[in-house]
C-alpha cells in the first residue's frame, strides 16, 4: 500500500508541473493570436489606403468608416474561430492519443467552458487589435493617400 501512495504523489507532482506548461502553452497561443490577428488587419488596411481615403473624402463619419473597414475583421474572426474549434478539437484528440502510457491515462474529454473562454478569448483580441487600427484608420492622411500612384 505505501508504493501506491507513493505513486500517486508522484503523479501528482508531475500532473501539478504539466498545469504550469499548459498555462504557458495557452499564453503563447494568446499571443500568436493577437500578433496574427494584428498583423492581418494592418496588412488589410495597408493595402486598402486609397479605399479609405475616398471613403473619408465622401464624407462618411470616423465610426462609419472603421465599421466599415473592420466589420469585415469580425466576420473573418468568427469564420476562424468555428475553423479552429473544430481543428482544435481533432488535435485535441491526436495530441492524447500520442502521450498514452502504461501506467497513465488521461481523461479525454473537453469541457464547454474550455470552448466558451476560447471563444471569448479569440473575440477580445479582435476588438482589442480594432481599437489600434480605428487609430490607424484615423491617421490616414486622404490627400496624400488619393495623391498616390498605384
Amino acid at each position: 500500500m505505501l508504493v501506491f501512495g507513493d505513486l500517486k504523489e508522484r503523479l501528482g507532482k508531475m500532473m501539478s508541473s504539466l498545469d504550469y506548461i499548459v498555462l504557458i502553452v495557452i499564453i503563447c497561443a494568446a499571443g500568436l493570436a493577437f500578433i496574427v490577428l494584428y498583423n492581418l488587419t494592418n496588412i488589410n488596411i495597408t493595402e486598402r489606403v486609397r479605399e479609405i481615403a475616398t471613403i473619408k473624402v465622401l464624407g462618411f463619419f470616423r465610426r462609419e468608416t472603421s465599421s466599415y473597414v473592420l466589420r469585415e475583421n469580425l466576420a473573418l474572426t468568427a469564420f476562424g474561430t468555428a475553423v479552429g474549434l473544430g481543428l482544435g478539437v481533432l488535435l485535441h484528440r491526436f495530441v492524447m492519443a500520442q502521450i498514452r502510457v502504461d501506467l497513465v491515462d488521461f481523461s479525454v474529454k473537453i469541457l464547454p467552458k474550455s470552448f466558451l473562454f476560447s471563444i471569448l478569448l479569440t473575440f477580445l483580441f479582435n476588438f482589442i487589435v480594432d481599437l489600434f487600427m480605428e487609430l490607424k484608420l484615423e491617421r490616414i492622411n486622404m490627400a496624400e493617400s488619393l495623391k498616390s500612384i498605384e
